[in-house]
């Protein structure tokens, strides 16, 4: 009888594990499915798409709500979040997160933010999905590099080494910008060499990388590195930093628009 017992109990056990795993890796946080809604979507245009770049959204519900909804206005293939969605990235907040976009109609593409991965990478990978990755979308490439933890890792420098090129039309992502100018106030904390984000950046300039997408520093702020467009949109709902005399210190996001004659973007602030 015990016997039996403790095999029902296992297997309820079992049963259980397997609806969780099934509910993090469901919509609307996997990364590999949003991707995917992403492609099938844009299999049924050749005119060109547009994006939307937030990030930084953190313990600012109310508000990113209301930029989600005033993206949708822009129809754009997909919302791209450049992290910190969560504020320390324990799996009640990523739970509660999900909730709050359950509803939302469009695809959302999320990289790591060093909030999310407080208590490391896992509860991430387990909700979203990979760190790194990348898709291409005819000839332009859409690259997500992980530098949450302050720097590039050598894993994925190789990535980036890897999938940046000059045979696409490459636009790159990743959390914090790199430690230059008016930005070093609050950005990657190795240095050029061992945080590995001077290598990165070659790699962009060689590429001809005609646009980076940032977050971190929650304000709004642009600057040109060696012919590439840095851009940072991190007014996503988190609190604005006032503090730094730079940019502009108001919530809302970059609407990036990609046509056969070129690249355009621009800021559209939340009313």
């Amino acid at each position: 009888m015990k016997k039996r017992n403790l095999l029902v109990m296992w297997f309820l056990i079992l049963i259980c594990f397997t609806c969780t795993s099934s509910l993090v890796s469901a919509t609307p946080l996997s990364l590999d499915q949003n991707i995917k809604a992403v492609l099938a979507q844009q299999a049924e245009s050749s005119e060109g798409f547009d994006f939307v770049v937030t990030g930084d959204s953190r313990d600012g519900a109310e508000v990113y709500e209301r930029l989600l909804n005033r993206a949708r206005a822009f129809k754009p293939l997909f919302i791209l979040n450049t992290g910190d969605i969560v504020g320390t990235g324990r799996p009640f907040e990523y739970e509660k997160y999900r909730e709050q976009i359950a509803s939302y109609d469009i695809p959302i593409l999320h990289l790591p933010g060093n909030h999310d991965v407080l208590f490391g990478e896992k509860t991430f990978h387990a909700y979203i999905g990979e760190s790194n990755w990348y898709f291409d979308l005819g000839r332009f490439r859409i690259i997500a590099l992980d530098n949450a933890m302050g720097k590039f890792s050598v894993e994925t420098v190789t990535f980036a080494r890897k999938t940046i090129t000059s045979q696409k039309i490459c636009l790159v992502a990743f959390h914090m910008p790199p430690a230059i100018g008016r930005w070093a106030v609050h950005a990657m904390t190795d240095n050029e060499e061992t945080g590995h984000w001077g290598e990165v950046m070659d790699l962009i300039r060689k590429a001809k990388v005609p646009m980076v997408l940032l977050g971190h520093i929650h304000l709004y702020d642009e600057m040109n590195i060696d012919g590439t467009k840095y851009i940072i949109s991190a007014g996503g709902g988190a609190r604005l930093y006032g503090e730094y005399n730079f940019g502009k210190i108001e919530y809302g996001f970059v609407l990036v628009q990609i046509r056969p004659n070129g690249i355009t973007h621009r800021w559209v602030p939340l009313d």
